[in-house]
């Protein structure tokens, strides 16, 4: 359950940093679907989400390790 919170708490990150950088391009009236692909901003959220959940697993598995 633990991981499945961590992992929840990256996704609610990248998805905040996300909505963010697109208000703030909106706000200016620039439309960033023009300049940027759904998808490679999709996975450029999954591989940011995935590096975020990676550094707040990372003392588990360092003392998983040591066991």
């Amino acid at each position: 359950m633990k991981h499945f919170l961590k992992g929840a708490a990256a996704v609610a990150i990248v998805m905040f940093i996300l909505m963010l950088i697109h208000i703030i391009f909106n706000v200016m009236g620039t439309d960033l679907n023009k300049y940027v692909n759904n998808v490679v901003e999709i996975l450029l959220a999954s591989s940011f989400a995935t590096v975020i959940y990676q550094a707040l697993i990372r003392k588990e598995q360092n003392d998983d390790a040591r066991k």
